[in-house]
């Protein structure tokens, strides 16, 4: 009886015990699923390289390239103007670039060619204007005369050949074009007396209005694109294009960036001093005379894709019939347009 007692006993306090020990291990369970379930989870470490070509569309982000805003510790970004298109094109197609302004047209024949990007908005809208030594009355003014331009067979010389063929002017038979090699080549020349007539894009424009006084703008030839494009104020000449990777993996980051690219660009005009400080210390091209006088002409305002579609197709067919080539070729489809 005494031993029937003291196994009962025993197989209690072992029981107990275990009872016990069970109690102390989901309690430790449930501390530590406790403690995780506070503890946030890190964040991805992402790195983003961005891009611009020199001129307004590195100076629609200038603020971004130099005060570098944060986007949480998970994210390193590195800014950088670009010089060249076919550079910037090659970085583009081979990964080294997820973030870019570039020429809408390029934007267009990069996605033709592969380039796993989506347009997300549009912000430079033309720089280029007709500028002369005298006043001149009517288009037909111009005719027999020799107007130096640039970028033959590109957006330049589209745009010129389209608005002077919707003013009743044969770009071929009624007056002579000479090209040059580029705004850095063409506005030296106009200011030293030259060059009598010619279209220049900002920021070069006004570096000559600072330096030619019988220098007068002739014609805005986004003005006139309007007018010959009805319902549209003028033609998407930059845009912003994002890897489809980031979009689609890294939204947050994505619109927290298109948040900031818009400040930025909001900035410019309420800032455009220390824009121009801005632009000279990181040496992209533009003096700070230039920037503080010339922003209006540079037309640089921000649309998101979903706004800026109708323009940009109807800029985009206009080059598909003067230049094929320049735009790759084809039309676009609703793919190539990240969705708000």
């Amino acid at each position: 009886m005494i031993v029937l007692i003291m196994v009962l006993t025993i197989t209690s306090f072992a029981a107990c015990s275990n009872n016990k020990q069970a109690a102390e291990d989901q309690e430790k369970a449930t501390g530590i699923q406790e403690e995780a379930a506070e503890k946030p989870e890190e964040a991805e470490q992402i790195s983003v390289k961005v891009a611009a070509p020199t001129g307004a569309p590195t100076l629609s982000m200038i603020r971004m390239f130099k005060e570098q805003p944060s986007f949480g510790d998970h994210v390193n970004i590195q800014y950088e103007s670009v010089q060249s298109p076919d550079l910037m094109a090659s970085r583009l197609l081979s990964g080294e670039v997820d973030i870019a302004v570039v020429p809408t047209n390029l934007a267009a024949s990069l996605y033709h060619r592969g380039a796993d990007f989506q347009l997300v908005a549009s912000s430079v809208w033309g720089v280029l204007y007709m500028v002369g030594n005298e006043e001149i009355d009517q288009w037909e003014d111009l005719k027999g005369k020799d107007i130096h331009t640039l970028g033959r067979g590109l957006t330049p010389d589209i745009i010129l050949r389209y608005v002077l063929s919707g003013n009743g002017i044969d770009p071929d038979q009624d007056v002579n074009l000479h090209y040059m090699g580029g705004a850095t080549e063409l506005a030296p020349a106009f200011t030293a007396g030259q060059i009598d007539l010619a279209v220049i894009p900002e920021p070069a424009l006004t570096n000559i209005l600072m330096n030619r006084e019988d220098a007068v703008v002739l014609y805005n030839l986004q003005e006139e694109w309007s007018r010959l494009n009805e319902g549209y104020s003028s033609y998407p000449q930059a845009s912003l294009i994002i890897s489809r990777d980031l979009i689609d993996n890294q939204r947050a980051f994505v619109d927290a960036f298109l948040e900031e690219y818009e400040s930025s660009i909001d900035w410019l005009f309420e800032n455009r001093e220390l824009a121009g400080e801005y632009s000279e210390e990181l040496e992209v091209g533009m003096r700070k005379g230039a920037v503080v006088q010339g922003l209006e002409r540079m037309n640089i305002e921000y649309q998101h894709a979903s706004e800026a579609k109708p323009s940009i197709e109807a800029y985009i067919r206009v080059l598909l019939e003067a230049a094929p080539d320049t735009v790759g070729g084809k039309e676009l489809d609703d793919n190539f347009y990240m969705e708000k």
